[in-house]
Parts: C-alpha cells; sequence; structure tokens
C-alpha cells in the first residue's frame, strides 16, 4: 500500500481538479483534443506499467492517492493527459508543420519533465532503483519521455492527415494511435539502448546530442510559427502548476540548499518551457515586447548552439578515438573490470561454491550473472542458480531472463534478479554478497578474498582458434560463511567459493561442447582446466595452477589429461552425460566424482528450451583430496559439437 505524505495529498488534489477543468474546457472548446486527454492517460498508464512492473525495476512509486495496478498513482497518468493536452493545443495556435511537431512536442514536454522531475523525486514521491546523471534521474528517463510524446504526437498527427475526416474518427484516432505510438517507442529506446551500451561516447554527451539535433531545426523555423493569438490560460494551466509547485518545492522545501546547482538550472528550465508555451501569443496585447526579447534570445543562442553541437560531436569523437576499446586490446584491469562493462558482447560473473554447516551437512551452490548482446538492439541478463543438497542428492535450480542491463558502476558489480531482487551480487575485488531463493532454499553469503586474482592468458585478451577472443580472471580462493535456509530452519554455513569472470566476444565459445573443471585441493591449491569441442573438430585446450602462496601459472594443453570414467543419463532429457574423471596433471593423478548425480540445468530462456547443461558439486581424491565443481555442455541438444567418452 503506498500512504500520500500531506504535501502530495495536496499536489494530487490540485491535479485531479486540473484534470477535471482542462476536460470540461476542453469538451467545451476543442472536441479532437477533449478525445486525446483520455487515450493520453491510458498511453500514461501502459508505459508507468510497463516499468513498475518489471522483475527488477528502474523506478517505483512509493505514494498514491489511488492506486492503479504496478501500483501506478492514478495522478501520475492523469498528468500524461493535461501535459499532452497543453502541448498538443500549443502546437495547433502554432501552426507547427507537420513534419516539425513530433520534436517541437517532443521538447516543451521535456522542459516540465527537466523541472518537475528533480523536485518531486526529492520529497519521495518516486525512487529510482539506479540514481542517474541529471541529479539522480537518469538521462534516460528524459529520452523515453521525449521519445514517448514526439511518437504520439507524430502518429497522431499521420492519422489526423490522412484517415477520414469524420467526426467518429477524431474519437477513435487517439486510442487508434497509442499501439502504434508505444511500438516506436520500444524500438527507438532499444536503438538508444544498444548506442549508449557500445561506450563510444559518454552518456551526457550522447544527450546532449539527441536534443541539439531535435532543437536545431525548431530554432531556425521559429520566426515563422504563428503569432498573435489570444492568450489561454487553460492551455498554460498544466504547464504552469507543474514549473510553480517544482519551484516551491525547491526553494521553501529547501532543496535549493541541498543541491544549489537546481536554484539556476531548474528556474532556466522552467523560462525556457514557459517561452515555448506562450510562443504562440507572443504578439498579442501585453506580450509583444516579451515575445520580441525570447525572440532575440533564441536567435542569438541559436550560432551557439551550433557551436555547441559540433563541440560534442568532437568530444564523442576524441573520447572515442583517446580511450582505447576494451573489446581489442589492453589488459585486465582490477578492480574496474570487476564492473559491468558496456563494450564487451558477452560477459559474465560466475560463483560456485562448498558449504558445510555446523551440524555437518554439505551443500554446493552456483550462481551466475550472463550480459549478452541477442539481438541487433538488445541487450539481455540471464541468471541461473542453484542448490546441491548432498545428503538429501537432491539438485534445484531456477533462472531469470531480465531484459535490462545491470547496474553501471566503477570498480565494482551490483546484480540483480527476480521479482524482489530475489537474486543479487554486490561485491568489489575483495569482498562479495550473494543473495539467493530457489525451491525455498534461501542463500545469503559473505565471501571474502584470500589470493590474488587468477590473471589467466597473462591478463590479456585469449584469441580462440575458432574465432573470437576472451579476457578471463578467477578469484579461486575465496572464504565463505553465511546462512541458509530451508524446511522451517536456518543453519550457519561455512567454506570456500570460486569466482569467474569472463568477457569478450565469445559468440564463437559458447556455442560449443566443453568441460570445465575448477579444484580446490585440500592442500591450498588450485586448478582451472578445460576443453572445448566444435563441429570443426578444433579443440581449445588450456588451464592454470595456483599454489598456496598464490602464484598462477599457465598449464597448455598438452600438460594435462582427461579421463572420463563413467556415464550417467538424464531422466529428464535423455542426455547422456560424463559421470567421474580421472585427471593428469604434473605427474600427478586426482579422480573427480559427483556428489549427486543429478545436477543437470534444464534452461529454458523464456520463449525457448535449451541448452541443457550440467554443472555440479564432485569430490577429489587421489594425489590429494579436495573438492570440485565441474561443467559440462554439449552432451545434450543446442550446443555445437558432440564431445566423444
Amino acid at each position: 500500500m503506498l500512504n500520500p505524505s500531506d504535501s502530495f495529498v495536496a499536489l494530487q488534489v490540485a491535479n485531479y481538479l486540473l484534470t477535471a477543468g482542462l476536460l470540461v474546457h476542453a469538451w467545451r472548446h476543442d472536441r479532437s483534443l477533449f478525445w486525446v486527454m483520455p487515450a493520453a492517460i491510458a498511453y500514461g498508464f501502459v508505459v508507468e506499467y510497463s516499468q513498475v512492473s518489471k522483475a527488477v525495476t528502474p523506478y517505483h512509486y512509493t505514494q498514491a492517492l489511488v492506486a492503479l495496478p504496478g501500483p501506478v498513482p492514478l495522478g501520475v497518468v492523469l498528468s500524461w493527459g493535461t501535459i499532452l493536452y497543453a502541448v498538443l493545443a500549443t502546437l495547433r495556435a502554432l501552426s507547427v508543420p507537420a513534419w516539425l511537431a513530433p520534436l517541437a512536442a517532443g521538447l516543451l514536454a521535456t522542459t516540465i519533465d527537466f523541472v518537475s522531475d528533480p523536485a518531486y523525486v526529492s520529497l519521495g514521491f518516486w525512487v529510482w532503483d539506479m540514481p542517474g546523471e541529471w541529479f539522480g534521474i537518469p538521462w534516460t528517463n528524459y529520452v523515453g519521455w521525449f521519445v514517448i510524446v514526439a511518437s504520439f504526437t507524430a502518429w497522431l498527427g499521420v492519422l489526423h492527415r490522412h484517415g477520414p475526416q469524420k467526426e467518429w474518427f477524431a474519437v477513435v484516432s487517439p486510442w487508434l494511435a497509442l499501439p502504434l505510438a508505444f511500438g516506436c517507442f520500444v524500438a527507438i529506446m532499444l536503438a538508444y539502448l544498444w548506442l549508449q551500451s557500445r561506450a563510444a561516447i559518454d552518456p551526457s554527451t550522447l544527450v546532449a546530442v539527441v536534443f541539439a539535433a531535435a532543437l536545431l531545426p525548431v530554432l531556425a523555423r521559429l520566426r515563422r510559427f504563428s503569432g498573435g493569438q489570444p492568450l489561454s490560460l487553460p492551455v498554460l494551466a498544466a504547464p504552469l502548476f507543474l514549473y510553480a509547485t517544482s519551484l516551491l518545492i525547491l526553494f521553501v522545501g529547501g532543496l535549493h540548499r541541498r543541491q544549489p546547482e537546481l536554484a539556476v538550472v531548474m528556474p532556466a528550465f522552467s523560462l525556457l518551457g514557459l517561452a515555448g508555451f506562450l510562443w504562440p501569443y507572443r504578439f498579442g496585447e501585453g506580450l509583444r515586447r516579451i515575445g520580441d526579447a525570447v525572440a532575440s534570445g533564441i536567435q542569438l543562442s541559436r550560432r551557439a548552439l551550433v557551436g555547441l553541437l559540433l563541440l560534442a560531436a568532437a568530444g564523442g569523437a576524441g573520447l572515442a578515438a583517446l580511450s582505447p576499446d576494451k573489446g581489442l586490446i589492453g589488459p585486465v584491469e582490477l578492480p574496474s573490470d570487476d564492473a559491468f562493462l558496456p563494450s564487451q558482447d558477452v560477459q559474465w560473473w560466475y560463483w560456485t561454491g562448498h558449504l558445510e554447516s555446523e551440524e555437518g551437512r554439505r551443500f554446493g551452490f552456483e550462481v551466475v550473472f550472463f550480459s549478452f548482446d541477442s539481438f541487433a538492439f538488445m541487450r539481455d541478463q540471464l541468471v541461473q542458480v542453484a542448490i546441491t543438497d548432498v545428503d538429501n542428492d537432491s539438485f534445484h535450480f531456477s533462472e531469470h531472463l531480465e531484459f535490462h542491463l545491470p547496474a553501471r558502476s566503477s570498480g565494482r558489480f551490483d546484480l540483480s534478479a527476480g521479482k524482489g531482487d530475489i537474486i543479487r551480487a554486490v561485491g568489489d575485488d575483495r569482498i562479495d554478497r550473494l543473495h539467493s531463493e530457489v525451491d525455498g532454499y534461501v542463500l545469503d553469503l559473505e565471501l571474502e578474498a584470500s589470493k590474488p586474482p587468477a590473471l589467466h592468458y597473462g591478463g590479456d585478451a585469449h584469441p580462440y582458434h575458432f574465432g573470437g577472443y576472451t579476457y578471463y580472471y578467477s578469484r579461486v580462493s575465496m572464504k565463505t560463511r553465511g546462512t541458509l535456509s530451508f524446511g522451517g530452519k536456518t543453519y550457519k554455513v561455512s567454506g570456500s567459493s570460486w569466482f569467474d569472470r569472463q568477457y569478450g566476444e565469445l559468440y564463437q565459445a559458447i556455442v560449443k561442447g566443453w568441460q570445465w573443471f575448477a579444484i580446490e585441493l585440500d592442500d591450498d591449491r588450485q586448478i582451472m582446466l578445460y576443453d572445448i569441442l566444435g563441429n570443426e573438430n578444433r579443440v581449445e585446450r588450456s588451464g592454470s595452477i595456483t599454489d598456496a602462496a598464490g602464484n598462477t601459472r599457465p598449464i597448455a594443453g598438452h600438460q594435462f589429461k582427461v579421463e572420463v570414467l563413467g556415464k550417467w543419463r538424464s531422466p529428464h532429457t535423455g542426455c547422456v552425460y560424463p559421470s567421474g574423471w580421472r585427471v593428469q596433471l604434473d605427474g600427478e593423478t586426482f579422480e573427480v566424482e559427483p556428489m549427486v548425480k543429478d545436477q543437470e540445468l534444464r534452461a529454458k530462456h523464456g520463449f525457448w528450451p535449451g541448452p541443457e547443461y550440467w554443472e555440479g558439486a564432485a569430490t577429489v581424491g587421489g594425489a590429494a583430496a579436495g573438492k570440485a565443481y565441474v561443467e559440462l555442455n554439449g552432451f545434450c541438444r543446442g550446443a555445437e559439437g558432440t564431445l566423444e567418452f
């Protein structure tokens, strides 16, 4: 339940009254705009609900007088109707050309957002889960709002010009515009997020270029827009209400003391927005001098804006030229490479570990976050978690497919998935904290690295024989403690964990079959081994060994041998996997046996099945005792190549 504060109640009551008044005015004076308002309100609910109902939400509302599903406050979506009414009425009074109307509409509406969002967020009316660059608000919020208004205006104009000139069509055309506008919004924002994820240009510079590109053609034709209209207070009511309440929050609510820059920024955008909404009345009585002054100021600033646009473009090009592309060159840099790296096509954060309760119960766990470019404009996040209950001879797993970027931060990661963030990983170069929930097993762990990171391939990019490359490092020894709750009991657990971080052009690798071993010996040595095989029989084999002192050396493919000792057929898929291995390395022989036979993950990525793979906890015997995690891919459908055993 969203409990509203007194200030929120006052603002929303005023907002409800404003909406009712504008509906009455539009019904009496402009029926075509009257029919736009309920459609715009519905559009607002669709977009807001699509955001706040995500498994991992970009923001959430904290207060509402009337809460719609989501929950989305009714007052928020009513504002969509009043703002779009003011914007479209202003464009109509200005006689803006059809091709320019979407840009002008988006700019007018966004000036309101630049002023009102910092004010209302400061009161806690809604909270951004990942605060952004504009006084805690992400740039994507403003680009998204611009695109929403521009796309709705564009499709409304198309339907008005090319649809039947009948009264009934004026009623239905705003509703017909909704799915078309929403589709445009999704497509354009996916393209924008894809461009942003390339990291070739600073996000702030990218936003400046986007808005400057929209503003310049509007400024070029500004003097040609109609003027001299009689002043319409109902049209000005919504922007005046939002500007005034925002400035009241700024100066009376003390926001200007907490963020002094807003004392300049918010009034400046308020004046800029008011200039746009007043432009149709610039030659009217009492506004002629104001109009001339504003026109003169804008005419002067047009040259400055062209210069700023060129500087922004040059700055972006300079950043791209001076910043090395991590996709091609540059060694691993820690702790910065722990963070999400937008320039990498595929990357993952991967934890496996062995736990034991104070009562002696044994468990294994896996938590993995994948981030990858799946289609032309999309970056997805696939999250998988698993618990092996050794004493119960049971295995539990789940997955989440999230269409959003991991949190971008410097020198650390902050990853989450699932409704209510039931999967969470936060950490830096020393301590990680994990939370996962699967089949009633609730895991909370703190992991602390006890050795330096193992930089595989010398910490530089490693090209695969079959194409692509990888950066790869591990924290092979992480002391682990925490709790595991299930069956109505909470167990204190401790043990050791292994963290893998890998990123690069990995599409050629992830479709192959492979075996991977993370072996932890009781004498405090850690061994990583893998072999990859594709359809063309081009084998990639490598590894590393870390001694008790934390020194890591590479292992070439010819220096080790893996022999399969047995097989296991999955009762779920019918796939046959190796089960038991003999590993020979440096004159030593180790035998690896699964702790539980059935540790098969049967992935279903939202719409399609597979690939299925086996990953699980194992014991190690032979030259030295220990534990291991083993991953097997390519023994079932969905992967290229079949490994013989």
